[in-house]
């Protein structure tokens, strides 16, 4: 510390003090902060280093006059009622300010006046980028409209889109999950599906429809419910599923807030979980393992998702090199008491 006092020239500490402390020019100092690629390694680590324990803080308006950018980040979100966000935006908000950015959060509401009004930040250049979360301007998507900053996706990836993306594997994903099913011995297996028009939702049914394939099941179409990724989708499937015929022995929805709307109807009607109905979901949010009985489910990277997307934007924006354009980010089955074998086994 007191070598830390004897190189700062003031109270407030200077680049001048950071470049001492790393034992580096000034300009290579400003060069590591500013331009970090072109900086080697070792010297990149050496003066942030310094500048954390200094305590000095890049002059932000200073900055952006330099390089006509606003080192601020648009977040569009569908809405705020969904606690699949919280732990994304968290990762987003700490990827910018790692970084020396903020960011304006949106919640779109997935209404397309909404989403023209946040667009317009960007062409008053009051954004330097954004972030799309799961669908949040499906619409214009739908529309094939072209973003005119650097555009990252969230989840939703759309064909065609010059967007980088940062997802999971959807489809994998719905494969695993039946699989898990099947592995217990069930055969009659239902599927609880997302939004009609999401990209996510389309992939777990295939994954789902792969996996009865591979165990020779033949595709019951009674068994694809069509759903909306809300609690009241899931309650409502079990009511179809059990007033349409012969019920399945178990429910693999494609979100876990359908998953614990279909385990409350079940308890509801007197269905055990898991003695007459086996219930696993997809996402693994706090109220998944508090549920009753504890909901088995796949576990998402939510706030590696946020941090990583936050991430490639910033490397988009300061034109970096080698940026991975499409990332995919692992996946964790969680079992808990919710799945079990079918009771006649």
């Amino acid at each position: 510390m007191d070598k830390i006092r004897n190189l700062t020239s003031s109270d407030r500490p200077r680049l001048v003090d950071v470049a001492r402390l790393a034992g580096v020019s000034t300009a290579t100092a400003s060069r590591a902060l500013s331009n970090p690629e072109i900086v080697a390694p070792d010297t990149r680590k050496a003066v942030e280093d310094a500048a954390r324990l200094c305590g000095y803080k890049i002059n932000l308006l200073a900055r952006s006059l330099r390089t006509q950018r606003s080192n601020t980040v648009l977040v569009l979100v569908p809405g705020i009622d969904n606690q699949f966000y919280p732990e994304i935006i968290e990762g987003l908000e700490a990827g910018a300010r790692t970084s020396g950015y903020s960011i304006i959060l949106g919640f779109t509401g997935k209404d397309r006046q909404r989403e023209l009004a946040y667009v317009e930040l960007l062409n008053n250049q009051r954004a330097d980028g954004l972030v799309i979360v799961d669908d949040g301007v499906r619409q214009m998507f739908d529309d094939n409209t072209r973003f005119a900053v650097p555009t990252v996706q969230l989840l939703e990836t759309h064909c065609g889109s010059s967007a980088a993306s940062i997802r999971i594997e959807d489809e994998t994903i719905g494969t695993q999950t039946t699989q898990h099913l099947l592995d217990l011995g069930h055969r009659r297996i239902a599927h609880v599906a997302g939004r009609s028009n999401s990209v996510a939702a389309s992939r777990r049914i295939a994954g789902y429809l792969k996996a009865l394939e591979r165990a020779g099941l033949t595709y019951q179409p009674e068994l694809l419910v069509a759903g909306d990724y809300t609690f009241n989708s899931g309650a409502d499937a079990i009511d179809r599923l059990m007033d349409g015929g012969v019920p399945p022995t178990a429910l693999f929805c494609a979100n876990d807030a359908a998953a614990l709307g279909a385990l409350q109807r079940c308890r509801q009607r007197g269905i055990k979980v898991p003695g007459q109905m086996s219930i696993i979901g997809i996402d693994d949010i706090a109220a998944s393992s508090q549920s009753d009985p504890p909901l088995t489910t796949v576990r998402v990277p939510r706030r590696d998702l946020g941090m990583t997307g936050m991430t490639t934007l910033i490397q988009i924006i300061e034109r970096r090199k080698d940026i991975q354009m499409d990332v995919v980010l692992p996946h964790q089955l969680v079992v808990r008491a919710s799945t079990a074998p079918p009771h006649h086994s």
